[in-house]
């Protein structure tokens, strides 16, 4: 093992232990700090082999996560395991893998975000608080159905 892929791997190694990784944002990672595309092939055997990389597993814990805490809907989890190198197919089981008593459905994600969000909107005028509640659904990706739903909900509450 060359002295670049000794240093390549440490620094891998310091990288996954922040946090879990793609594959892809390894490989960028690494490539960002100059080493050629043999010692990060090299690099990144070596990590799959220890079982420190692996896509799926990746995909399924980060897309618990980001419903969890960021409250984002399905399609945009989909979108932000695609945006971190992660490949359709394991995307889209790390998508269908979410099951709706661990996480809740989109209609139950989306009213839980829409009431923590509607605390902080409660000194506006009425209107101006849905349409910024309305936007805020927007950007975690929920669609219109599943807004009006959740707007429906929380009138009655």
């Amino acid at each position: 093992m060359s002295a670049d892929e000794k240093r390549a791997r440490e620094l891998s190694y310091r990288y996954l232990a922040i946090r879990p990784r793609s594959k892809a944002e390894v490989v960028r990672y690494l490539g960002g700090k100059g080493f050629t595309e043999d010692i990060v092939s090299a690099v990144i055997l070596t990590l799959e082999g220890y079982g420190y990389l692996d896509d799926a597993k990746f995909a399924s814990g980060w897309a618990r996560q980001l419903v969890g805490t960021k409250g984002l809907s399905r399609r945009a989890v989909g979108y932000e395991l695609r945006r971190k190198g992660i490949s359709e197919i394991n995307a889209d089981a790390a998508v269908e893998g979410l099951s709706d008593d661990e996480t809740g459905s989109d209609d139950e994600v989306a009213l839980r975000v829409a009431r923590k969000k509607a605390e902080s909107l409660a000194g506006l005028e009425t209107e101006k608080a849905r349409r910024r509640l309305v936007s805020y659904l927007q950007r975690r990706g929920f669609s219109y159905g599943v807004i009006s739903g959740a707007l429906r909900a929380l009138n009655k509450e």
